[in-house]
C-alpha cells in the first residue's frame, strides 16, 4: 500500500465537507417549489404521453438535452410532486461533487489537507456555484458536474478494461444530458497526453465513440436552429440588449464573444465582472463599495495570485498533481468558452470547479514549501524565497477566511431564495402570467405546496448580515 492508498488526512476536510453539506440542507429546506421554470418542465412532464415526451426530447432544437426532459417526465411519473424527494436529490448531488472532489485530491498530509479543505470552501463561496441549488425538477447543471467529476476521477485511477469502456455511457450521457457534456470529451484527452494511469487509448477511443453517437443521434434527430448572432448580456457596467450589440459590433460578433469568454474567466479568478458587468469597478468610481464585495474580490484575486505564484517558482513535481492541474486548467478555459454568446454567473460553473482543483495543487505546494515538495537549497537566493513563502503563507491565512465567509453566504443566499419562490407564488404571481395560464391539478397542487409553509423574511435580518455577505434583498429597518 502507497502512501495516498494508506492516508487518513483525507478525514478533516471530509468532515468540513460534511458541515457544510448540513448547513446548506438547513437552508435548501426552506425552499419552497418556484413558479415560472418548474410549471413550465412540469406542465410539459404531464401534459406528453411518453411517445411524445420521446419525440419533443430527442426532436429539440438549439439547446439539445433529450436525457433532462426524459428525466423529468420520469421523476413525475416515479414520485409525483413531493418536494422532499427533489430537496434530497440536489443535497446528494451536491455532497457527490464533494466527494468525488475529495477523491480526487486524496490528501496525504495535513497540509494538503488544508488544501483540500480551502479548495472545498472555494467551490460552495463562488457565486458561480449558486445553480448548483437551483430548485428545479432535475438539476442538469449540477449532475453535469458529478458526471465531469466522474470522468476525471476514473481518468486518474488504474486502468483495467472495464473501466476504459465505462467512458463510452458516461461521455454519452454526460452530453445527451447537457451542452457541457462536451468537457468531458477535452478533459479525457488533455489527460491522455499527460499519461493518466486511466486515461488509456481505449479510454478516448471510447469516448470518440460516444461523441460520434451523439453527433449521429443530434443532427439526425434534432431540428437544426440557427443560432441567434446576439443575445442580451452584460457589457460594460450594463445589461445590453441585442439589438444594441448588433449596433456595436456590427459584422464583427467575434469581439463580443471573446469578451464574454474573458469575462467568465475573470468572474471565477477576480469576482468581477458579475454576469458580464464590472460592478465593483462601477461601485469605487461611484465612491461606495460594499464591504462584501471587497471580501468577494480580494478573496478571488489574492487566491488567483497565490496560483499563479506557486506555477511561477517551481515546477509541480507529482505527476498526480500535474493532472489535477492540467484537468483544472482545460476546464477553467473551456467552461469559459460555453458563455462566448453570452455570459451568466451561472454559465461559469464548470470554469469554477476547474477553478478549485487549481487551488488545491497551488495551496498544496505552497505549503510544503517549494511547489514541487522538495526542500529549499541552501543557496543566496534562499532568504528571499523565504521571504516569498512567508507571504503566500499570510495569503493562505487571507484566503481561508476569505472562502469560509463566503461559504456561510451561500447559506443566506438559499434564505433569500426561499423568499423569492415564494414571492412568486404571492405578490408576483399576476405579473408573472399565474392567472392566465392553464389552470391544472399541477398548477393547482404546486402553488399550495409553496403557500403551506412561509419562509422567514430575510429583510429582517441582522444588518451585519447586509454588510458581510451579498444578499438579494434590501434590508427591512427594524
Amino acid at each position: 500500500m502507497n502512501q495516498r492508498d494508506g492516508s487518513r488526512f483525507w478525514i478533516a476536510p471530509a468532515i468540513w465537507a460534511a458541515v457544510i453539506t448540513v448547513l446548506l440542507t438547513a437552508g435548501l429546506a426552506r425552499l419552497s417549489w418556484p413558479f415560472v421554470d418548474l410549471y413550465n418542465n412540469f406542465y410539459k412532464a404531464t401534459s406528453m404521453s411518453w411517445r411524445q415526451t420521446l419525440g419533443y426530447a430527442f426532436g429539440g432544437g438549439l439547446e439539445y438535452r433529450p436525457l433532462l426532459i426524459i428525466g423529468v417526465k420520469l421523476a413525475h411519473q416515479l414520485v409525483g410532486l413531493r418536494v422532499w424527494f427533489y430537496q434530497a436529490l440536489v443535497v446528494f448531488q451536491f455532497a457527490a461533487i464533494l466527494a468525488a472532489l475529495l477523491w480526487i485530491f486524496q490528501p496525504v498530509s495535513r497540509k494538503r489537507a488544508v488544501a483540500a479543505s480551502i479548495a472545498l470552501a472555494c467551490v460552495v463561496g463562488l457565486h458561480t456555484s449558486r445553480v448548483l441549488f437551483m430548485f428545479a425538477p432535475l438539476n442538469a447543471h449540477a449532475f453535469g458536474v458529478v458526471l465531469l467529476l466522474a470522468a476525471i476521477a476514473l481518468a486518474l485511477s488504474p486502468s483495467s478494461g472495464v473501466t476504459d469502456w465505462l467512458f463510452l455511457p458516461l461521455t454519452l450521457f454526460a452530453l445527451l444530458l447537457l451542452e457541457s457534456g462536451g468537457l468531458i470529451v477535452a478533459v479525457t484527452l488533455v489527460l491522455w497526453r499527460m499519461r493518466a494511469p486511466g486515461a488509456t487509448g481505449r479510454a478516448v477511443l471510447a469516448t470518440l465513440l460516444a461523441t460520434a453517437v451523439y453527433l449521429a443521434v443530434r443532427f439526425g434527430l434534432g431540428v437544426q436552429e440557427a443560432t441567434s448572432t446576439y443575445t442580451e448580456t452584460g457589457l460594460g457596467f450594463d445589461d445590453v440588449s441585442a439589438a444594441r450589440l448588433a449596433e456595436i459590433f456590427g459584422s464583427a460578433p467575434w469581439l463580443l464573444w471573446v469578451y464574454n469568454v474573458v469575462a467568465s474567466i475573470l468572474t471565477v479568478a477576480a469576482s468581477e465582472p458579475r454576469a458580464g458587468k464590472y460592478l465593483f469597478v462601477q461601485s469605487l468610481l461611484h465612491g461606495h463599495v460594499p464591504f462584501w464585495m471587497y471580501v468577494h474580490v480580494v478573496s478571488s484575486v489574492v487566491t488567483t495570485g497565490l496560483v499563479v505564484y506557486a506555477w511561477s517558482t517551481s515546477r509541480i513535481a507529482d505527476a498526480r498533481d500535474r493532472c489535477i492541474a492540467a484537468a483544472g486548467l482545460t476546464v477553467v478555459i473551456l467552461g469559459s468558452a460555453l458563455g462566448f454568446l453570452y455570459t451568466r454567473d451561472r454559465i461559469a460553473l464548470s470554469a469554477g470547479i476547474g477553478y478549485a482543483m487549481l487551488v488545491y495543487v497551488a495551496v498544496g505546494a505552497v505549503l510544503e514549501g517549494r511547489p514541487d515538495g522538495r526542500p529549499l537549497p541552501n543557496q543566496v537566493a534562499a532568504p528571499r524565497r523565504g521571504a516569498g513563502r512567508v507571504l503566500a503563507s499570510a495569503a493562505v491565512a487571507l484566503i481561508t477566511v476569505g472562502w469560509v465567509i463566503r461559504t456561510g453566504e451561500c447559506y443566506l443566499q438559499l434564505r433569500d431564495a426561499a423568499w423569492e419562490n415564494y414571492q412568486e407564488w404571492t405578490t408576483r404571481y399576476e405579473a408573472l402570467g399565474g392567472y392566465t395560464r392553464p389552470q391544472t391539478d399541477v398548477l393547482s397542487m404546486l402553488r399550495t405546496g409553496a403557500l403551506a409553509h412561509v419562509p422567514d423574511d430575510p429583510r429582517r435580518d441582522p444588518a451585519w448580515t447586509y454588510t458581510l455577505f451579498e444578499r438579494e434583498y434590501e434590508r427591512v429597518p427594524d
